[in-house]
């Protein structure tokens, strides 16, 4: 059975190449380099990101019910540009729910898509949460759009975040949840000053 799933993976792989190469016979090698080149070539976006390297203590408050006041917890983060500064991957440290807490994300500025995206992980969950969006530069922010599934109901969820650089040494990240029928709740803040 191993084999056999071997070998029609092998034939996959082979077809898909072959439909490829089909595909892009008649393409110019040079122009094929070029776009490629400008595809995977960090820009001024990038260098937005790049200005949020360093390490960051990390003030959080969430909100699991909006009528009473947040829970609040200290952190810190981590933040660098890897891949040649393409992605900023950030490791977090902290407590939530009065449980030690790590979470790593990765932001990039996806030049096919023209959009902000971002994913999440941490020891609190088994999925992977995305967001894509923009960067405003009236309020030098980028807001970026997703969903996922709530663990209390089974179904899904939209959230929306935000990331305000406030200067170089302070940036604040909000979290809103909005259930269907329900309205938009914040449920996350989280305000970063750089560690000197």
């Amino acid at each position: 059975m191993a084999r056999k799933m071997v070998c029609i993976a092998a034939l996959v792989s082979f077809l898909a190449g072959a439909a490829l190469a089909a595909e892009n016979k008649a393409a110019d090698p040079k122009a094929m380099e070029e776009a490629i080149m400008k595809a995977s070539t960090p820009g001024a976006e990038h260098q937005r990101l790049a200005a949020l390297e360093g390490q960051w203590k990390a003030t959080v408050k969430m909100w699991m019910d909006p009528s009473k006041p947040p829970e609040t917890s200290e952190g810190t983060s981590e933040m660098k540009m890897i891949l040649g500064g393409r992605y900023l991957e950030q490791s977090h440290k902290g407590t939530a729910m009065g449980q030690p807490f790590e979470g790593v994300g990765l932001t990039a500025y996806d030049n096919m898509k023209k959009k902000y995206v971002s994913t999440w992980i941490d020891n609190m969950g088994t999925g992977v949460l995305t967001w894509e969006g923009l960067y405003d530069a009236s309020s030098n922010s980028i807001t970026m759009m997703g969903e996922y599934m709530d663990p209390m109901s089974g179904k899904m969820k939209k959230s929306r975040t935000v990331t305000k650089i406030v200067s170089p040494d302070q940036q604040v990240f909000e979290m809103y949840d909005k259930a269907p029928g329900a309205k938009e709740m914040k449920v996350m803040e989280i305000t970063y000053d750089r560690m000197k």
